[in-house]
């Protein structure tokens, strides 16, 4: 069976085998060049999300709030790069996981709570376990800032990776989240079976 990642490998070949063979017209190159880049990103050129099938049954919270834990790894840094999610509502726990084959750690921290808080309904009242002081940081200390200086650091430098730092502002707009750090590696169960879908997620693609 070819993995996405495989089949990701195999389309950039033939692109990069086209865009060197003679006697294609332009116009045709360029269509199949844009066929293959819309295949690419379904793939997963960014981050490819995949979620379990297994829903657990598992004790509902007093308040309604929903419990989001997420990690991140990266094999290299960067490298191929993977996210692991749990979020607990209601009485059932789902498990998410995705993949990149290029990314970093703080991407991919940011990726796993990203897509955990994407899959609540607007308007939920959240709390995020992370165990990265970037991700805790960049949501509760300097996202306001940031924002206020046109997305620039306090020295005046582009804040780094901006499109997901926008993307976790746009939905935080649209919900009450309650940030919470653990320390990573240090047995937080929810903590570590994050961690176990973000390396199987790495390995498995």
């Amino acid at each position: 069976m070819t993995t996405k990642r495989e089949t990701k490998e195999n389309l950039q070949r033939l692109s990069s085998l086209l865009n060197t063979t003679t006697g294609i017209p332009q116009q045709t190159l360029g269509a199949i060049n844009k066929g293959l880049l819309a295949i690419l990103e379904l793939l997963g050129s960014e981050t490819v999300a995949a979620v379990e099938t297994e829903v657990k049954k598992v004790p509902q919270s007093s308040d309604g709030t929903i419990q989001i834990w997420s990690d991140g790894a990266c094999t290299g840094n960067p490298g191929p790069g993977g996210w692991g999610t749990v979020i607990r509502f209601g009485h059932e726990e789902i498990e998410l996981s995705g993949y990149s084959p290029r990314s970093t750690n703080n991407i991919m921290e940011m990726t796993g709570a990203l897509e955990g808080i994407r899959r609540t309904p607007e308007g939920s009242k959240i709390t995020v376990t992370t165990d990265s002081q970037y991700l805790l940081k960049g949501m509760t200390q300097w996202l306001t800032g940031w924002k206020r200086r046109g997305w620039k650091k306090a020295d005046g430098k582009p804040v780094l990776n901006k499109e997901i730092w926008m993307a976790l502002d746009k939905e935080a707009q649209t919900r009450t989240i309650r940030w919470h750090w653990v320390r990573g590696h240090s047995g937080h169960p929810e903590n570590e079976r994050c961690d176990e879908l973000a390396r199987n997620a790495i390995t498995q693609a």
